[in-house]
């Protein structure tokens, strides 16, 4: 009994930490001002990454930076012996016994002389019958008619038609494009701020840039608002005429949790068993008992 409360403890914790975690929103901060780009990535309260090298795994990597810089110091050895060449009179004796050993060498290593024998080719010929029954049996089987195929793959299943194919992706789709947009639209935009002035000294030039850029940046945050949630604080973008230098002033906030990916997770799987896996199983029984029936 106490066993079980143990085990029912540690698994309680382990949901809540669970929940705990999917439940935590994760933060982050991008703003791009004066040409100087600062971020900031926060799981809850606690920083995890940030511009100013502060953040959680920041410190974790310098702290494996110094543990391995210290180790490569105390690998390296702090005093090296020196080297002192040997005397004259060493050096002409060492040479002498080399070359007595050398001519010790040449007079004892002579090798005798052998006939030469003949080299028994009967392996090479076995290879090259075995490669000439596997090319036989290949050509064979290149030459057999289109009747011989069955409609089954090398594991012996039946071959799947482009049709069933697509079928299948069309069904993957359809189980997967209300889930995929709950993970989209969890993705959480405030206080995006957008200052951009298109600038060129020649007013005709600037004012073709002016229109391209208004028009691609409209119609992109358009697009994205259908996909993501966004809430805008300023949108604004001005022709800088006469100016050698524009502006590209913008920031933003992203909030995303861990749940909403769990929870379209699960809807996907539920929509895809109930809608294609469970039918197509029904289907194939039914199919299979009237072939039966008609037998």
């Amino acid at each position: 009994m106490i066993v079980l409360k143990i085990l029912l403890w540690i698994f309680l914790v382990i949901l809540g930490l669970i929940v705990l975690v999917c439940a935590v929103p994760a933060d982050v901060d991008f703003s791009y001002i004066d040409g100087k780009m600062k971020y900031r990535i926060k799981l809850w309260f606690f920083d995890l990454m940030d511009s100013s090298k502060e953040g959680f795994l920041d410190k974790r990597k310098r702290k494996k930076k110094l543990k391995a810089e210290k180790k490569r110091k105390e690998a390296v050895p702090d005093s090296v012996e020196e080297y002192s060449p040997p005397d004259e009179a060493e050096r002409v004796q060492e040479d002498d016994e080399l070359a007595d050993m050398y001519d010790i060498a040449d007079e004892d290593d002579v090798p005798p002389e052998t006939a030469d024998e003949p080299i028994a080719d009967e392996p090479v010929k076995e290879k090259k019958k075995k490669d000439k029954k596997k090319k036989n049996k290949e050509a064979a089987e290149d030459e057999l008619p289109d009747d011989w195929d069955d409609g089954e793959d090398e594991d012996g299943e039946e071959k799947k038609s482009i049709g069933q194919k697509l079928e299948k992706l069309g069904n993957i789709w359809l189980a997967a494009k209300n889930p995929a947009s709950m993970i989209f639209k969890g993705f959480k935009f405030r206080n995006f701020y957008i200052d951009f002035i298109i600038a060129n000294e020649d007013a005709y030039k600037c004012a073709l840039s002016y229109g391209r850029y208004s028009t691609l940046i409209y119609c992109g945050l358009a697009q994205l608002s259908r996909l993501f949630t966004i809430r805008f604080k300023t949108v604004d973008i001005q022709p800088g005429f006469g100016l050698d230098k524009g502006r590209w002033d913008t920031s933003f906030s992203v909030r995303f949790r861990l749940g909403t990916a769990v929870i379209a997770g699960i809807w996907f799987i539920a929509v895809y068993l109930f809608r294609v896996i469970i039918p197509g199983k029904l289907k194939k029984r039914k199919e299979k008992r009237t072939a039966a029936v008609q037998k």
